[in-house]
């Protein structure tokens, strides 16, 4: 099972830590799998080319690691900017998990479990 944590700070999402693998299917084949590599992947690439800040992450991918970060410090524009990636993402996952709960689940930790 894949474990989603949303770690938030002043209300805002600031970083994301994925751990395990789906288990839906074989590697290859697992399309819960696919669906949370392309969800975190596509909210990394907006928030390092779109936003234009440096989210720093982390993966293994045999381990089933993956962690995305952002800077607290950016400016409030920047911030706005980026909560739209991470809530969207965040949604994105949290939609996967209701439909495949034995496979992927989201947890929050230093705030509310409301998106925005």
């Amino acid at each position: 099972m894949t474990v989603v944590k949303i770690f938030k700070k002043n209300n805002n999402i600031i970083s994301l830590e994925l751990t395990g693998h789906t288990g839906y299917a074989e590697n290859g084949k697992d399309i819960v799998c696919s669906s949370v590599s392309s969800i975190v992947g596509s909210c990394l690439l907006g928030l390092n080319q779109v936003v234009k800040i440096k989210a720093e992450h982390k993966q293994n991918e045999k381990k089933g690691y993956f962690s995305l970060r952002i800077n607290e410090n950016i400016s409030a524009n920047q911030m706005e900017k980026a909560q739209i990636l991470l809530q969207t993402a965040v949604l994105s996952l949290m939609e996967l998990a209701e439909s495949y709960r034995n496979f992927i689940t989201v947890q929050f930790t230093g705030g509310s479990n409301e998106i925005y």
